[in-house]
């Protein structure tokens, strides 16, 4: 599983970005989505290039991981 997370978060992003790119062009606002994703997205990468280091760091993953939580609890309080 480990080895498909950056495509899992790649596909997760693309999903949310075009969503909200559809919805944009026919005038709903969908920019939580998209910030949301994006996040998701470059969350996975930096976690899944760390995992499949020979000798990865897990302060590294935590940090990254609860940066990106914070960050997307915040995006989701601001914008409800």
């Amino acid at each position: 599983m480990k080895k498909y997370l950056g495509i899992t978060g790649f596909l997760i992003g693309f999903i949310g970005i075009a969503i909200s790119a559809l919805y944009k062009f026919y005038g709903t606002d969908m920019e939580p989505l998209a910030e949301i994703s994006f996040f998701v997205w470059i969350t996975t990468w930096t976690i899944s290039s760390e995992i499949n280091k020979e000798k990865p760091k897990k302060w590294w993953v935590y940090t990254v991981v609860i940066l990106s939580l914070a960050a997307i609890s915040t995006m989701l309080f601001v914008y409800s």
